[in-house]
């Protein structure tokens, strides 16, 4: 018996803003563990007594390192790329503010976002991190269990770090941390970011190549 051919559809698709986290692992981190790991280890030394908003067995820090240049520079390099993923043809300023923290074995950090910062990204620089619990991030609908078991977007996305890891992702998505099971600390930056778009600037290559003129 001839089967009936299939009627083909055209279809159209309609594309929603999606949302990107960016992972990247900073091909130096070895050279910038050795220079920022000693600072914060001192700098928790100096001021035992943790900032405010920090988890249980969490200590948490603010300092401008020394070595600060060199640990803005990977995470001004993946905000950048994450801005020109999405805005390929316009320039932002950016001004980042960053904090230490020190997870000590058995610390986990609850769901949370970063909207009451009023910054636009956020991200984490992992300094000590190997097999130290990895972080969740969840959607709006997977927070609240609105979509059934089954489909295949349910669920959490998860990254388990390694050291020199660094993540970037709005500052609206929800995440958490899993529990720190091992026996060594959890040393990380946290940042968020704030971007502001410069003005009349009509073509990115052309700024570009008039800076690399001067």
């Amino acid at each position: 018996m001839e089967k009936k051919k299939q009627k083909e559809i055209t279809v159209s698709k309609i594309p929603l803003q999606e949302t990107r986290l960016f992972y990247w692992r900073y091909p130096q981190w070895k050279k910038l563990k050795n220079k920022l790991l000693p600072e914060i280890l001192d700098h928790q030394v100096e001021n035992p007594d943790s900032l405010p908003g920090s988890n249980d067995l969490c200590w948490r820090g603010r300092k401008e390192y020394e070595c600060q240049e060199d640990l803005l520079k990977p995470i001004g390099m993946l905000v950048a790329c994450w801005l020109e993923n999405y805005f390929p043809n316009k320039l932002f300023d950016v001004n980042v503010e960053y904090w230490t923290n020190v997870n000590r074995p058995g610390s986990t950090n609850m769901i949370h976002n970063h909207v009451m910062a009023s910054c636009h990204l956020s991200g984490v620089y992992y300094v000590q991190a190997e097999n130290t619990g990895a972080v969740r991030f969840y959607t709006h609908e997977q927070l609240y269990n609105l979509i059934p078991d089954g489909m295949p977007y349910h669920g959490k996305i998860g990254h388990a770090p390694s050291d020199g890891d660094i993540l970037v992702w709005p500052s609206y998505l929800h995440h958490d941390v899993e529990v720190n099971l091992s026996s060594q600390e959890r040393i990380n930056v946290a940042f968020n970011a704030n971007v502001k778009e410069k003005k009349n600037v009509v073509n990115l290559q052309e700024y570009r190549d008039e800076k690399t003129r001067h």
